[in-house]
């Protein structure tokens, strides 16, 4: 089973913007309803901008493309600042 987290809600997060709340989406590999949900959040997130980092086996990294075969995905906005 995966899990999509994203940290934030809001996927047009702007400077200044509070981001609040959290989003739990989880998928059963070999389910493709529940895997093309999560890859539409995850591609309506990352199109925005958010920063994505996948982790398995205790492993992170940043990711540019949804993988179902990831035990955690996790979401959150990039921080603007200057």
């Amino acid at each position: 089973m995966g899990e999509l987290k994203v940290i934030g809600r809001s996927p047009t997060v702007i400077a200044g913007d509070v981001v609040e709340g959290e989003l739990y989406i989880t998928w059963s590999k070999g389910n493709a309803e529940e895997i093309a949900q999560a890859e539409k959040v995850f591609k309506d997130y990352t199109d925005r901008g958010w920063l994505a980092v996948g982790e398995t086996g205790g492993r992170k990294k940043q990711i540019f493309r949804f993988d179902p075969e990831l035990e955690r995905i996790t979401l959150t906005p990039v921080d603007i600042g200057g």
